[in-house]
């Protein structure tokens, strides 16, 4: 589908009185606690600017996916025995 025929379909949905609401995934609800913990043990590791697709975070000066970013925080949590984050996916 090209994005013309996108953009026309986004339009007639909301000209029959369509509405799109953005809801917050359950992958980031858990991302300031992942943020504040990777922080709390002195990585620097912050939300990489915008770009097109998936969210992309800085871990010690790479640019990582969410789910790689889980996974750093897991196996330092592991570590110190403590729960492991979790990624819902629907």
């Amino acid at each position: 589908m090209t994005k013309e025929q996108q953009r026309h379909l986004v339009l007639d949905y909301f000209a029959r009185g369509g509405t799109i609401h953005r809801l917050p995934t359950p992958e980031h609800s858990a991302l300031p606690e992942i943020l504040e913990y990777l922080q709390n043990c002195d990585f620097v590791v912050y939300p990489a600017p915008r770009g097109d697709g998936q969210p992309k975070y800085v871990y010690q000066g790479a640019v990582v996916t969410l789910e790689k970013l889980v996974s750093i925080a897991n196996e330092h949590r592991a570590i110190k025995h403590l729960r492991p984050f979790q990624l819902v996916h629907h």
